[in-house]
C-alpha cells in the first residue's frame, strides 16, 4: 500500500513539472525569449582578449571624457598606493647608474616628478622624461591630483636633495584620461624654470606593430634594493632592458589577475618576476632603438604594475597615438 501512494506520488508530481515547463516555454514564445542555451556564450580568456564586443567596450571608455578631477579637493588628496602594492619605488633587476657621466643619451633626459596637495603631503613620486628645456612628458595618474608639482633633474641618487636643477611645474593632463581604468596616461609638464643642462629625448614615430614584438626597450628609474617604503634618500638610479611583449599575449596572463591593460599602451615582460617597474618608476620613459638610429627614442611612458615582483608584465602608454596632440599643446615637434 505505502509503495503504491509513492508511485501516485511521483507521477503527480512529473506532470506537475511537465506542465510547468510547458508552460515557461510557451510563455517564452509570446515574449519571444530564447532558450538560455541559444543566448548564453561560454569565454575561455583566449576567447574573452579576441571578442568583439570586448575590443569596441575598450573603445568606448577610451572615448569618454576625463572626470578625473571631479569632486576632488587636493587639499584632502592622499599619497596615491597603486594596486595595493608597497611604495618600494624600485626597478627590479635593474643596473645602478654609479656616476653622472654613464647617463648618456637618451638617459640624461630622465626627470624625477614629485606631486603634493596643497598641504605639502606627497601624493606620489614618479619619473618623467625631458623633450625640452620647458616641456616633459610623465604618466597622468602621477600628477592628476597634485596641487603643487616639482621636478629634479641631474641626480643619480636622493633625487629631491642631489639634484643639480630643478623647477616647479605645471600639468596639462589628456583631456580624455581616465583616473580609474587608466586610460590614456599621458601628461605634458609645462616647466616654469627651463631646466638647462640636462639632456633631452626625441619622440619615436614607430608606429606599434607586431614587428615591435619581443623587441629590448629601455626603461630608468629611482630605487631601493629592498621592500621597505619607497624614500628618496636612499633611492639610487636604475635602468634596464625589457622585452616588449605580444598585447595580446600580455592580456592572457593579466586576466588571471582580473586585469586588463586599456588600448593604446603596450606590455614589458617581468621575466617571471626578476625584473620590472614598481612604485616611483611610472611615468617614466620607454626608450627604442630603431635599427637606423644610434639613440634610443622616447616609445612609450610606463603606466601600470601589478604587484613587485610579479609575474604578470607591467604596462606603458605608447607615444605614437598622442604625438598630434603633443604638438597641438606645445606648439613644437619633438620628433
Amino acid at each position: 500500500m505505502r509503495t503504491s501512494l509513492w508511485i501516485v506520488v511521483l507521477a503527480l508530481f512529473a506532470q506537475a513539472s511537465a506542465g510547468v515547463s510547458k508552460g515557461v516555454k510557451e510563455d517564452a514564445k509570446k515574449t519571444v525569449i530564447f532558450d538560455v542555451e541559444d543566448v548564453t556564450k561560454e569565454y575561455t580568456l583566449e576567447a574573452l582578449v579576441a571578442d568583439a564586443n570586448y575590443t569596441e567596450t575598450e573603445i568606448y571608455l577610451s572615448k569618454l571624457e576625463s572626470t578625473t578631477n571631479s569632486g576632488v579637493d587636493s587639499a584632502t588628496a592622499k599619497p596615491i598606493n597603486h594596486n595595493g602594492t608597497n611604495e618600494n619605488g624600485r626597478i627590479l633587476g635593474g643596473t645602478q647608474i654609479n656616476t653622472v657621466a654613464e647617463l648618456v643619451p637618451p638617459l640624461d633626459a630622465y626627470i624625477f616628478v614629485e606631486a603634493k596637495n596643497v598641504a605639502g603631503v606627497t601624493l606620489d613620486s614618479c619619473g618623467g622624461v625631458l623633450l625640452s628645456t620647458v616641456w616633459g612628458l610623465t604618466a597622468a595618474h602621477c600628477v592628476a591630483l597634485a596641487a603643487d608639482i616639482t621636478v629634479f633633474g641631474g641626480a643619480i641618487a636622493d633625487p629631491v636633495n642631489m639634484f643639480t636643477i630643478s623647477s616647479t611645474a605645471s600639468a596639462i593632463i589628456h583631456p580624455q584620461f581616465l583616473l580609474n581604468f587608466l586610460i590614456n596616461d599621458i601628461a605634458l609638464l609645462s616647466i616654469d624654470t627651463p631646466l638647462v643642462g640636462l639632456g633631452t629625448a626625441k619622440l619615436s614615430t614607430v608606429k606599434p606593430t607586431a614587428a615591435l614584438n619581443n623587441l629590448m626597450f629601455t626603461t630608468i628609474g629611482f630605487g631601493t634594493a629592498t621592500d621597505a617604503p619607497f624614500d628618496t634618500l636612499t633611492a639610487v638610479l636604475n635602468v634596464i632592458d625589457m622585452q616588449n611583449m605580444n598585447k595580446a599575449t600580455c592580456n592572457q596572463q593579466t586576466l588571471s589577475v582580473f586585469v586588463s591593460y586599456p588600448g593604446n599602451t603596450g606590455c614589458l615582460s617581468t621575466s617571471t618576476g626578476t625584473k620590472g617597474i614598481c612604485n616611483g618608476d611610472p611615468g617614466g620613459p620607454v626608450f627604442h632603438t630603431a635599427p637606423n638610429e644610434d639613440t634610443g627614442e622616447i616609445i612609450g611612458i610606463n603606466s601600470q604594475f601589478i604587484g613587485c615582483p610579479r609575474q604578470q608584465p607591467s604596462s606603458f602608454t605608447w607615444i605614437f597615438p598622442y604625438i598630434p596632440w603633443i604638438q597641438a599643446k606645445t606648439f613644437k615637434k619633438f620628433t
